[in-house]
């Protein structure tokens, strides 16, 4: 069955493997990791895994890194084969450049989304001053996949289900809410999220109550939720593997395909 990933990360050649390490330094060794970072390796597990099509998402942990990354990003897009790269944005970019051109700059240029994730760029998603880019990106057609949730290398977090069913309140943005809506929080996701109209990604359910996760797919509804590994810190035949074991083959092809054919137009 064709598999498209909404949820993957690779890194320049020169710092795969080093930001990997660091990245698992950070988390105490808590987390696995699949490769060594890089494009090429993103590629061969593709393969062995049987994912059709793997979407990139780069974060920019520095206001300055957003044009650059971006820039990057749509050269990539030229010859992006079967992995796709959305684009970057920053909270505090507003600082130092244009949010509303930079992100018409990118849909203009076929870039499809953005990712921003609340630990590694340290905002609350439900700030009101933070609108500006879920309205500029409601205005150009761009997807937003947000970290939600704990991230093992960060105390607490800025992104709990609570502040996530505000986000989930905006009228016309698409949105992904990663980690099946809230990584470790999902009975509060079941509580305020589920059945929004938010999409939900895969990424980590290995980690869910068979049960639970189940329950969850039906409330929020299996045409809003997607395939997503957030490899490397997971692969796609772990969470086939855990999906398989619950779904029947319809539903399974809406979250493995058909709804992302959907949301990127693809």
């Amino acid at each position: 069955m064709k598999i498209i990933d909404v949820h993957t990360h690779f890194f320049p050649d020169e710092i795969g493997p080093k930001t990997i390490e660091h990245l698992k330094g950070r988390a105490n060794e808590e987390i696995a990791s699949y490769g060594d970072g890089t494009l090429r390796s993103l590629k061969e597990y593709m393969k062995r895994d049987g994912v059709s099509i793997s979407v990139n998402s780069p974060v920019a942990t520095k206001p300055a890194q957003v044009i650059h990354i971006n820039r990057r990003m749509i050269e990539h897009n030229k010859n992006a084969g079967n992995v796709i790269c959305f684009g970057a944005m920053h909270p505090d970019f507003v600082d130092i450049g244009n949010v509303g051109e930079e992100l018409e700059f990118i849909a203009k240029a076929g870039v499809k989304g953005i990712k921003l994730h609340s630990e590694y760029q340290q905002f609350y998603p439900d700030d009101p001053k933070h609108f500006k880019i879920y309205d500029a990106c409601r205005k150009n057609n761009l997807i937003i996949l947000f970290h939600a949730g704990l991230d093992l290398a960060f105390p607490g977090t800025h992104s709990t289900p609570q502040r996530m069913a505000e986000v989930a309140k905006i009228t016309g943005l698409k949105s992904i809410f990663a980690h099946m809506g809230g990584y470790r929080l999902w009975d509060d996701v079941m509580k305020y999220i589920a059945g929004r109209d938010v999409y939900f990604d895969t990424a980590y359910c290995t980690e869910m109550d068979d049960e639970l996760l189940k329950t969850m797919i039906v409330k929020h509804g299996p045409e809003k939720v997607l395939f997503g590994t957030d490899f490397p810190w997971e692969n796609a035949a772990n969470i086939k593997a855990k999906l398989e074991k619950l779904l029947h083959g319809d539903i399974q092809e809406m979250i493995y395909h058909k709804n992302a054919e959907k949301l990127l137009g693809i």
